[in-house]
């Protein structure tokens, strides 16, 4: 099951609403993206026929942007490419490479290692949909990291 602690090296103090922890102890509240498990993400994909995955994929990518403004993706358009241009394959292919190079940037900037790669999650989406499972954990050391 998910375990927190494996991505924590220091206790972060939390604030009084979650998903928004106190950061560096001087109380002010700052916005982090949420955690989820990754095995949940990637199960909840086929169980609702995809449904969660487009939902996933938007708000990860959102939560991206706000995270660093310097990450220009608008999620809407990066859902569109996985789900109606998969049918061309070239743009959701694109998408999902993209995607992994923006959690690539965003571990940069929360001062941790850059772990993930786009050509890694691009190419477990067809090793039955791993890539979900990959990016959301990736994103969770990005958000630990942060709070």
């Amino acid at each position: 099951m998910f375990n927190e602690d494996r991505y924590r090296t220091l206790p972060y103090p939390r604030g009084p609403f979650p998903g928004f922890p106190v950061s560096g102890g001087v109380g002010l509240a700052t916005p982090s993206g949420d955690m989820r498990r990754p095995e949940a993400v990637w199960l909840l994909g086929p169980l609702t026929f995809g449904v969660y995955w487009l939902v996933w994929y938007y708000r990860a990518n959102k939560e991206l942007r706000e995270f660093d403004p310097g990450i220009k993706v608008r999620p809407a358009l990066a859902v569109l490419a996985v789900s109606l241009g998969a049918l061309l394959l070239v743009p959701a292919v694109v998408s999902l490479y993209n995607t992994g190079c923006r959690i690539a940037r965003a571990q940069r900037r929360a001062g941790l290692h850059d772990t993930v790669s786009g050509l890694k999650g691009l190419l477990l989406a067809p090793a039955f949909g791993l890539t979900s499972f990959y990016y959301q954990e990736q994103l969770n050391q990005v958000w630990v990291a942060r709070n």
